[in-house]
């Protein structure tokens, strides 16, 4: 039984690379720098040059993105893994530096604002509202969907709703820089988490927020400016940069969210407090109610991405970008080989527990 199970994981991850070659050997021709045939502002030959190779399998409850970029010189990799409610983001860049971090999301708490600074202090949570992590997502299963981009690049979308049914996660990652709204352009370095709360029972007064815990050994700093905000991806975005290796060869993921969410359809602001602890972070992302409503609605949508040291040497490299059809198959390849190694990994690892 675990032997067929393992064969079914690698030859998903097969599938999904024989999907891949056969569709996205020509989008590697270069059109003219000024083009910009998706209108979302990234010019043509940008994508082109920078445009990663994306694998994505699902098992169960757990799922692995592998995203390479490779054009000469220039190459660099990064994973998102997610099982039961936690996520893993790592990154690994040329000449050994590499960073990650574990994310998980823990409680949905209700909180009262005593000092009314729009913020989650101490003593100001009522009560966890509902428990999140392994309590509402084991066994969960992970539905994966795939789409083309306007450019011909390949979107993948997987989505977990819990088993309690009152929140959803839904993850999209692109090969091309992507338009969402008129302030957002999702990058091919990140992947975006929608979250939704489909109902939220609040307490007369109290305001809604999520506990969330960032685990690393890396080096970590909040910014009120997200990767993206710096680099006009996005507006109004605040978040985390994880950093390992050497100053002079730095490898940096990061974990941002927007500065406002949707609940009950209207515009409400999002700030976040935290608690420090050894190689931890306990984060408090807070959306202030003003409604009264006991019942709530809310989306907001973070990003796990990565500051991309390959993408930022393409896009300076003189004069004129290029893609490199043979180090994209040959990424394409590791990446379809890992990705069924780490499934097959993890499949073995859920069969241990289970026994």
């Amino acid at each position: 039984m675990l032997r067929s199970r393992q064969v079914v994981l690698a030859a998903a991850a097969a599938g999904a690379a024989a999907l891949l070659i056969g569709s996205t050997l020509a989008v590697l021709t270069l059109r003219p720098a000024d083009a910009d045939a998706d209108g979302d502002g990234i010019p043509d030959s940008v994508e082109a040059a920078t445009q990663r190779t994306v694998v994505a399998a699902t098992a169960g409850d757990e799922f692995t993105i592998v995203s390479r970029l490779a054009s000469a010189p220039f190459q660099d990799q990064f994973e998102v893994s997610y099982a039961a409610g936690t996520f893993v983001v790592s990154y690994e860049r040329a000449r050994g530096s590499d960073s990650s971090y574990q994310l998980e999301v823990r409680n949905l708490v209700e909180w009262v604002d005593r000092n009314r600074n729009n913020r989650i202090d101490p003593g100001e949570t009522v009560n966890a509202t509902s428990a999140l992590g392994t309590t509402a997502f084991a066994n969960a299963p992970v539905a994966k969907t795939r789409l083309e981009s306007a450019d011909g690049g390949h979107v993948t979308e997987l989505s977990i709703r819990s088993r309690s049914g009152n929140m959803t996660l839904n993850v999209t990652v692109a090969e091309r820089f992507m338009r969402l709204s008129g302030i957002r352009v999702l990058t091919p370095m990140e992947v975006k988490l929608d979250m939704t709360v489909d109902r939220a029972v609040l307490s007369p007064g109290a305001s809604l927020g999520l506990d969330l815990r960032i685990n690393t050994t890396k080096r970590l700093e909040y910014g009120e400016q997200s990767y993206d905000d710096v680099n006009m991806f996005a507006q109004d975005e605040a978040g985390f940069n994880v950093t390992g290796g050497p100053p002079t060869n730095p490898a940096t993921v990061f974990f941002s969210w927007a500065n406002s969410a949707f609940a009950d359809g209207r515009v409400i602001p999002v700030t976040y407090s935290n608690v420090t602890n050894p190689n931890s972070y306990e984060l408090y992302l807070a959306y202030p109610m003003s409604t009264g409503r006991a019942d709530v609605k809310l989306v907001h949508d973070p990003v796990l991405g990565v500051d991309s040291a390959a993408y930022e040497g393409i896009v300076r490299r003189p004069p004129e970008l290029q893609g490199d059809l043979v180090l994209y198959a040959g990424s394409l390849i590791a990446a379809v080989v890992l990705i069924a190694v780490t499934m097959i990994v993890a499949d073995r690892r859920r069969k241990k527990r289970e026994e």
